[in-house]
């Protein structure tokens, strides 16, 4: 086993006390991370917040964006009338495709 960097770094054929150290603080840093990244999580959605990026597409452009469509207009057009990406375009006709009972 070859250890890059820290305080075992090296190259290892058999297990060490410092090996077996390193090892055992390097699992419980990945815990404490996982266990923070958890808390913080459970905390931002008990204050309404949720992470992630914000939608580009809000109801109405959605809504141009399948009469666009239903009128016969080419996506590439559609993406660049409404001032969206042509992967955005075709994510929304898609999902509307899949679900017509929503379709303007």
């Amino acid at each position: 086993m070859k250890i890059l960097a820290w305080i075992a770094a090296g190259e290892h054929v058999e297990r060490s006390l410092i090996l077996d150290l390193a090892l055992a603080l390097a699992e419980d840093r990945r815990r404490d991370i996982a266990r923070n990244t958890r808390n913080g999580l459970e905390s931002a959605a008990r204050h309404g917040r949720k992470g992630g990026r914000p939608r580009v597409v809000d109801e109405d452009k959605r809504r141009a964006i399948l009469a666009r469509r239903v009128e016969g207009q080419s996506l590439r057009e559609i993406a660049r009338g409404v001032g969206v990406s042509l992967a955005v375009v075709h994510g929304e006709v898609k999902a509307a495709e899949q679900t017509p009972t929503e379709q303007p």
